[in-house]
């Protein structure tokens, strides 16, 4: 026997196969741990960290990081679910078919792409911000306070899109572990770095908002020299290597005919939550401030599916690659039937206990019981939310498509069921519940049947 038959697998190879042969729950819950780590920084512990110390300089502060949070977190969505995902989901099937060389260029396209939106996101926000915030009703010390965090965070957004990128590069290829460390190291270095530059430390001058911007740019930049190194070590099954390389519009094209055309589900997303939230104040104070605790509850949804959906985005691209449909659909259903398990266990705690919930937010007993009867409502429609991991197994099948009319219908919903229960059935909290379940209902099931009958696995 040769040298060569014995030798084992490397880790980048082994965990190829694992995607390709290895059993499919275990695997899919192995790649969703690290990135729901991934998923909590970037969408819970930055930002709170950020508000945190923020808030200690006063309200006016505290509601400028409010204008902005939004927008910041649209960008991330974008660098990380829609162009992040097209990314993971084009190297993926490049692995899967062993075009190894196609996999290693896309990565540079990735890149180049990367680039290009943090240069879109940062003219958009540095020229044209003072508007964007004005419009949102901030004016006086809030709009400076939202002007102040926003430059540095806009003027660093190419950190974002290419970690972004970097991130979604070792999605594909399975080896998801290094992103929990190096997300977990780089927010430590956050969390140690915004009281240091805000307030000021020994020869560190207090630079006030902008340091708070200042820290979580600077903790971007570690992550994503971090995952350039690591991606250059050739520890992964595609390597971050410039040497002969040349741009193809074809690889171009791998990636944007999902990316962006995918940039719209955040916007669609927010738009949904945004018209809720209006119908919601038009209830009153009471009503909007019990709506506004409950439906962060749904908020905590997204990313624990999408920790599933990431996995699903290496999982199923991979198989199509090496065009092991059958295999790629299991995949795909299995992560919904997990995902459906989580989402169950959030209803339990919705319906049966929603002071457990509310009382993070709030000890006023009118609020806790609208909110209880809007939980209630709401609560069953949240395992329907599973459905949203095939937003990612149609990103692997290239059918942009139907994630977006699936998400447009639930918009329709809201928007028209929303005025019904408001202003013509006059139903309250309790009528918009009704409207929130049915667009969480129909957002899942136009998924699911899509997937069922014209999602490209034949």
């Amino acid at each position: 026997m040769t040298d060569a038959a014995v030798k084992p697998a490397s880790p980048a190879t082994a965990r190829t196969r694992l995607m390709l042969e290895g059993p499919i729950v275990s695997t899919l819950l192995r790649l969703a741990v690290p990135n729901l780590v991934v998923n909590v920084v970037l969408i819970a512990v930055t930002p709170s960290v950020d508000a945190h110390f923020v808030g200690q300089l006063g309200l006016d502060s505290l509601a400028g990081l409010a204008l902005v949070f939004p927008l910041m977190m649209l960008m991330q969505q974008m660098a990380n679910m829609a162009m992040g995902g097209a990314i993971a989901a084009s190297i993926a099937r490049a692995i899967g078919a062993g075009r190894r060389d196609d996999a290693a260029s896309l990565v540079i396209h990735a890149l180049a792409i990367a680039v290009g939106a943090a240069a879109l996101f940062s003219a958009v926000f540095l020229l044209a911000g003072p508007g964007i915030y004005r419009a949102m009703g901030g004016q006086g010390p809030i709009l400076a306070a939202a002007l102040e965090y926003s430059n540095v965070i806009f003027a660093g957004a190419i950190a974002y899109w290419l970690l972004g990128a970097l991130t979604s590069v070792v999605r594909a290829t399975g080896q998801v572990t290094i992103l929990a460390h190096v997300y977990i190291g780089a927010e430590l270095l956050h969390l140690a770095l915004v009281p240091a530059l805000v307030f000021g430390l020994g020869p560190i001058p207090a630079l006030g908002i902008t340091g708070a911007g200042l820290a979580t740019v600077i903790s971007l930049v570690a992550s994503t020299t971090t995952l350039a190194w690591y991606l250059a070590s050739g520890r992964t099954s595609v390597a971050l290597s410039l040497g002969g390389f040349r741009f193809e519009r074809r690889l171009f094209g791998e990636i944007l005919r999902v990316g962006a055309p995918m940039s719209l589900a955040p916007v669609l997303n927010n738009v949904a939550l945004a018209t809720l939230t209006f119908y919601a104040g038009l209830l009153g104070a009471t009503s909007l401030a019990a709506f506004g605790a409950a439906v962060r509850l749904e908020y905590l949804l997204y990313p624990l599916n999408f920790a599933l959906g990431a996995a699903v985005l290496a999982m199923v691209g991979s198989n199509i690659g090496a065009r092991q449909f059958a295999r790629a659909q299991r995949i795909a259903w299995t992560a919904v039937g997990l995902s459906a398990c989580v989402m169950a266990s959030v209803s339990v705690l919705a319906i049966g206990a929603p002071d457990v919930w509310m009382g993070l937010f709030s000890p006023d007993p009118a609020i806790l019981a609208a909110a209880a009867g809007y939980l209630a409502i709401v609560g069953l429609a949240y395992p329907f939310v599973a459905a949203n991991t095939l937003m990612s197994a149609f990103q692997s099948t290239r059918q942009p498509e139907w994630p977006l009319t699936a998400m447009t219908c639930r918009l329709l919903v809201v928007v028209v069921g929303g005025w019904i229960a408001i202003e013509v059935l006059q139903s309250g909290l309790a009528g918009l519940g009704v409207v929130t379940a049915l667009g969480l209902a129909t957002w899942g099931i136009v998924l699911a049947g899509a997937f069922r009958f014209y999602a490209r696995l034949r």
